[in-house]
């Protein structure tokens, strides 16, 4: 079947066993004997994790015991659809009877399908194939998942999640929630200006759930001590309990906010991210940071606690204003610099498709985080630009927007790593002119002083002994992670800032 589905949809066909046979140059019957079950299951769960972290739009065909483990199934869920090709005990006998390829096919197959059904049940399309040949089946399930939205999986090693991505889905809210859970209640922190524009669009998607609403402030300022014990309040008094997950409806700071809070009330509850702005969409709805700000610094106190699952709906953009589009935009052009040289020429040819570069960020994103969540190592480089940014964003008063700041940034970054001669002159007029060619910076706000950006280095979260983790780019596509000491990068600002005017007027 799966085969043949894999032909319909004109993508690879992966069968797992295979997989595992060729990785261990054993057959299945002979691990079982010589390595036992336990030793198979670790084996197949590691298969299963490369294959989603390395194929995209595939047909996979897993093994009877890969569902029964509960990071397995989160991890189908969220790299796909997981469809059920469900036979009667009977009907399994007669086509496997020949088949001697099943370690536990034998004495017991009638315990074993009873206590694997359940978790088989948990498929989001179940379709009986007693009575039907290969081609119908696989016919079946080409029909039954047309109209799916396969997400985009965040293959964390511990509790995996999905990305659905597309215009208009959050009216189909409840459905994606009971792919993942059926909470008693759900907390809803919403974004003030979005529940002005949208209360209609929410509430119709909420429609008969319990759910109680708080309106995030659209400022900074919400990310405070003083309101995240407000939201507290609220959640307490609600009640809110385990079985309760929370909901961020809104950009960045309601998202941080809600993750925060997430992972303190009753040392952690499920939250959901719901983003709403271009740059949540690409970039802080997405990978699990939460956090709160502190009178010293942006960011200073938060925790990592990963989303059950993150629906960005592109219909949430049609209002932004042409500022938070271009400001998104910063965040968008980093991923170009930084890893993906296909995304930086697909922006250089202008008018980008929004919910194409939503999905090209995400998996972007996806990629970095599934290999180092913790940003222990590879996740450095989404620093790219943020290091200068958030002390020009901190001495502002957060009065200029986020994207601005980290576009300064990345202006900087690029004009220190062409200093040190790592980057090519025509890789550097590049970056520049992408960055001046969408109009995210202008020449009216005065750039800190070095002094000034001293002050917020010091503090910063990557600093350590008077040394900070600093993300260069050697070319367009790569970055490269270097601990440098703050009065290098102090120096090396300074000189950057005297010709930085000159630099804007190019634009």
């Amino acid at each position: 079947v799966g085969n043949e589905l894999a032909r319909l949809k004109g993508v690879p066909f992966v069968d797992m066993d295979e997989e595992i046979e060729a990785i261990t140059g054993s057959s299945i019957p002979d691990i079982f004997k010589y390595a036992t079950e336990k030793a198979f299951r670790v084996i197949e769960s590691d298969v299963l994790m490369e294959i989603v972290r390395s194929r995209e739009n595939a047909v996979v065909a897993t093994g009877g015991g890969v569902p029964t483990d509960l990071t397995n199934r989160a991890l189908m869920k969220s790299s796909g659809i997981v469809v059920y090709l469900k036979a009667d005990l009977e009907t399994l006998k007669h086509r496997l009877a020949e088949d001697q390829t099943r370690p536990l096919w034998g004495p017991g197959v009638e315990r074993l399908y009873i206590e694997r059904s359940p978790f088989y049940e948990e498929a989001d399309i179940i379709i009986n194939t007693d009575s039907l040949d290969i081609k119908q089946i696989a016919a079946k399930v080409l029909d039954s998942t047309m109209n799916m939205i396969s997400p985009i999986p965040f293959a964390l090693s511990r509790d995996p999640y999905p990305v659905y991505i597309g215009e208009g889905i959050f009216a189909d809210f409840k459905a994606y929630l009971s792919r993942h859970a059926s909470p008693e209640g759900i907390f809803v922190l919403v974004d003030e200006n979005v529940y002005r524009l949208y209360q209609a669009y929410i509430k119709d998607a909420l429609y008969g759930l319990n759910y109680h609403v708080k309106l995030v402030p659209a400022s900074e300022e919400a990310k405070g001590m003083d309101f995240l014990m407000d939201v507290v309040d609220d959640m307490l008094s609600c009640p809110v309990n385990r079985y309760w997950i929370t909901l961020a409806v809104g950009g960045g700071v309601t998202g941080d906010l809600a993750g925060f809070a997430s992972s303190i009330i009753l040392r952690g509850i499920p939250v959901v991210q719901v983003p709403t702005t271009l740059l949540a969409q690409v970039d802080a709805g997405l990978g699990g940071k939460t956090a709160i700000n502190h009178e010293r610094g942006k960011n200073l106190l938060g925790t990592f606690h990963q989303p059950m699952f993150v629906l960005s709906d592109t219909r949430f953009l049609q209002t932004l204003s042409p500022l938070e589009i271009k400001s998104a935009m910063a965040e968008v052009i980093k991923y170009g610099i930084i890893m993906d040289r296909p995304l930086f020429e697909y922006l250089e040819k202008g008018s980008p498709d929004l919910g194409q570069v939503v999905r090209m960020c995400t998996k972007d994103k996806a990629y970095v985080v599934a290999r180092d969540e913790k940003e222990a190592g590879l996740r450095r480089i989404l620093n790219f630009g943020h290091t200068i940014g958030h002390a020009v964003e901190k001495t502002s008063g957060f009065h200029l927007k986020h994207g601005q700041a980290v576009a300064l940034g990345m202006l900087f970054a690029t004009w220190f790593s062409r200093d040190m001669g790592l980057i090519s002159t025509r890789d550097y007029s590049r970056i520049q002119d992408l960055v001046m060619n969408y109009s995210i910076l202008d020449g009216n706000f005065p750039l800190p002083s070095p002094e000034e950006i001293r002050g917020v280095l010091v503090v910063d979260k990557k600093a350590a002994q008077d040394a900070i983790w600093f993300v260069l780019t050697p070319e367009i596509g790569s970055a490269r992670v270097e601990k440098l000491s703050i009065s290098k990068i102090l120096d090396a600002y300074e000189r950057f800032s005297d010709g930085y005017r000159s630099q804007l007027q190019r634009g």
